[in-house]
Formats: C-alpha cells, structure tokens, sequence
C-alpha cells in the first residue's frame, strides 16, 4: 500500500502510522495490517471499487480479490470504470446500491 500511495500523501502517511523503510516501523505496521490477517477471514465480502479513486487504489482492491479467491474465499468485486473514491453517478449508484441488496439477500438469513 504504502508504495502505491501518492507522493504528496507519503509525508502524513509516515508521520500519522509510521514509516515503512524503517524496519521497526515497517514491522508495526505489517502487524497491524489487515492483510496480514486475511487467513481469519470467514465471512463473505462485497468489495465495491472505483477505477479511478486515488485514495483506494484499484489494484489493491483487485490484488486482495485475486488472493482471496485463491484461498477460497468467498468475496465479490464491483468496479465502476467511470467512478473514483464515491459512487456518484446515478446509474452508478443504483447498481451499487442494488448489489448491496443482492450481497445481503444472499448471504444475510433470518
């Protein structure tokens, strides 16, 4: 993650977590790293992406889909191309909105 961040974010991201290329810094924040815990994983997920959100990178999104899925996971992505960090659009939203409800319907039982 941290080198995917922008650079202008990089000097707030070491100071407010911690910086990776110091080795005791790059370890807490390993630790702490929702990655590092993906093996607990046992509940579905529904990750929802814009294509061009500068805070989430899209290829962090599709990394951790791909790793999930390989570990058996049972996780969905939905990408929206012409999006950033929020879904805006109004097509956009209610195809969002409507596999939320889908993701919920399908794995929320009474």
């Amino acid at each position: 993650f941290s080198e995917r961040i922008p650079e202008t974010w990089k000097p707030y991201f070491k100071i407010a977590l911690g910086d990776p290329e110091k080795a005791e810094e790059r370890a807490f924040l390993v630790e702490r790293s929702p990655k590092t815990h993906l093996h607990n994983l046992s509940a579905p997920m529904l990750v929802i992406q814009g294509r061009n959100d500068p805070r989430v990178v899209a290829a962090e999104s599709e990394d951790l889909v791909r790793e999930l899925k390989s570990k058996g996971k049972d996780i969905e992505l939905l990408v929206f191309e012409d999006e950033g960090h929020d879904v805006l659009k109004y097509e956009n939203r209610v195809t969002c909105y409507n596999a939320i409800t889908d993701f919920f319907a399908k794995h929320l039982k009474p």
